[in-house]
């Protein structure tokens, strides 16, 4: 039997599996339109990692007995991730000066998007255990 978190973290690795494939098989074909791979695969791996950790949180905060943990670990998880990715995106544009790839950067928000849609999708999937472990 999956765990609750193995059962939601398989749609995580097929996402990040499927960007980042696609990321290493048409590199050329994105740089002929102006997106930066690596980028677009650095991003990808920041918002999987915060997403991991999110869910891990709201797997927790289900049992919780304050009924807006919940909520609160969904839009600390949300916040968080505009956050990490908002700052990535100011360092990458520090850093990389006149060679920025700003179609990578678009990519990259709608990337936020999808995981945090994914993540909202998971959550609403998440039961509240019993005392004595059933469903």
């Amino acid at each position: 039997m999956k765990t609750k978190f193995q059962q939601f973290y398989i749609p995580l690795i097929v996402l990040f599996g499927i960007v980042n494939g696609i990321c290493l098989l048409f590199s050329d074909a994105l740089k002929l339109k102006q997106i930066d791979p690596v980028m677009v695969a650095g991003a990808n791996t920041l918002l999987f990692v915060i997403c991991t950790i999110s869910i891990r949180s709201q797997i927790k905060s289900v049992n919780n007995t304050n009924p807006h943990a919940m909520v609160r670990s969904v839009m600390g998880s949300v916040v968080l991730k505009l956050f990490v990715l908002g700052t990535a995106a100011f360092i990458y544009l520090y850093n990389v000066g006149e060679a920025q790839s700003i179609n990578g950067i678009f990519l990259s928000m709608g990337l936020y998007i999808l995981y945090t849609w994914l993540e909202v999708k998971m959550a609403m999937q998440i039961k509240p255990t019993k005392k004595n472990g059933s469903n």
